[in-house]
């Protein structure tokens, strides 16, 4: 059972169904900052347009600019671009065009933005961790393009109630709901297997010997610790990290905060602590930290990267479907010609994919259960209701 099928329902804060739409840009530029084409780059680009704010864009096309290659494990990159591009397929009556690029590295990432503006697209949207400057910039030079930022936390409520005006649209996911269901299953898996380990409960004492036995005791029972390894990916990870800490409710999390190591060694560190889950992101490297990990510790990371990884080991795989959010904002945009702003989108839109390990049905139950309860409230990052020991445990 897919548990990012479990009912839910919708969290409003100003929501609209909006749509992102997305211009193509002009192939020259789109050579040299992309993957698309075979065509050299040009010799030095176009200054961008400056327009009045109330001039109206031509056409109906919209252009997504991602984030860059150089900063998603190549297998989140590829799949990130073909479900978008995929989108292309079935565009909503109203809707010209939806050009999607793939930066090669990030400082082509405004370069392309500020094309798809320069040259008249009605709607352009940016896609990373940290964007909203970008767009802001953006935005104040072409008044005649909606541009927006995705994900982005939404503005400051003025006295009034209203959300503080910014010059690009504000675009918001459960990204830190999704950390607590990442952290929730990771907790769930991590009591489950040290319950099983010391299936009574009653270990000795915590040097490991038993004063009124002949012989030395058996080791000390395992103490529960979950690893986070965050290579950055197109998810804000100060958010993510956030959920994980509510959602594991004071299991202890091992985090390695040395920015010269390299993923595996992280990884290694980590494994030494005595971790028995590991948490990944989508950045680069992610796919050989999950290879490392195989016989070694449980694994919850992003699906696009478990293809490989033994099922018994995967606890849960996740994402966050980009392609449902951007479906939304092209139906929307067909419909009323422009989006409104800010626009948060919650676990009842149908935003996350959750893929339960079949060898972990305890979590299951306890995603379920979690999710219902980040429905009922304002703040993610308040403390679960403790349901009990996992189901599955002894």
């Amino acid at each position: 059972m897919d548990a990012g099928n479990v009912p839910s329902t919708r969290r409003a804060m100003r929501r609209a169904r909006w749509v992102v739409l997305i211009a193509a840009a002009s192939a020259w530029l789109a050579v040299a900052c992309t993957s698309d084409g075979d065509a050299p780059p040009p010799t030095a680009p176009a200054p961008p347009v400056e327009e009045p704010a109330g001039t109206t864009a031509v056409g109906r096309d919209v252009e997504l600019v991602l984030p860059p290659r150089t900063a998603l494990d190549p297998s989140i990159a590829e799949r990130l671009s073909d479900r978008m591009r995929s989108l292309s397929e079935d565009l909503p009556d109203g809707v010209d065009s939806l050009s999607v690029r793939l930066p090669e590295e990030p400082a082509f990432v405004p370069d392309l933005l500020e094309l798809a503006a320069a040259r008249g697209a009605a709607l352009a949207c940016v896609l990373g961790p940290d964007v909203a400057g970008i767009a802001d910039r953006t935005a104040d030079r072409h008044g005649a393009t909606t541009v927006c930022a995705l994900p982005a936390t939404l503005p400051e409520l003025d006295e009034e109630g209203d959300f503080e005006p910014t010059p690009a649209l504000r675009i918001d996911v459960p990204v830190t709901e999704l950390g607590v269901l990442v952290g929730t299953a990771a907790r769930t898996a991590v009591l489950t297997a040290v319950a099983r380990a010391d299936p009574d409960g009653d270990g000795p004492d915590a040097d490991g010997t038993d004063p009124d036995a002949d012989e030395p005791a058996a080791p000390a029972a395992e103490v529960p610790r979950v690893g986070l390894v965050l290579l950055g990916d197109e998810l804000p990870s100060d958010r993510l990290r956030e959920g994980v800490l509510t959602g594991l409710a004071g299991i202890e999390m091992v985090e390695v905060e040395d920015a010269d190591a390299s993923p595996l060694e992280a990884l290694e560190t980590l494994l030494a602590t005595g971790v028995q889950v590991v948490i990944v992101d989508g950045g680069p490297g992610a796919a050989e930290v999950v290879a490392a990990l195989s016989g070694r510790s449980a694994i919850v990371a992003p699906v696009d990267i478990l293809a490989g990884a033994d099922t018994a080991e995967v606890v849960l795989g996740y994402r966050l479907r980009w392609e449902q959010v951007v479906r939304v904002v092209l139906d929307s945009f067909a419909g009323a010609g422009h989006l409104e702003a800010p626009v948060l989108l919650g676990l009842g839109d149908d935003v996350l994919e959750l893929e339960v390990g079949e060898d972990h049905p305890e979590v299951l139950a306890a995603l379920m259960a979690a999710r219902a309860q980040l429905a009922t409230r304002d703040d993610p990052r308040a403390p679960l209701v403790d349901e009990g020991p996992p189901a599955g445990a002894p």
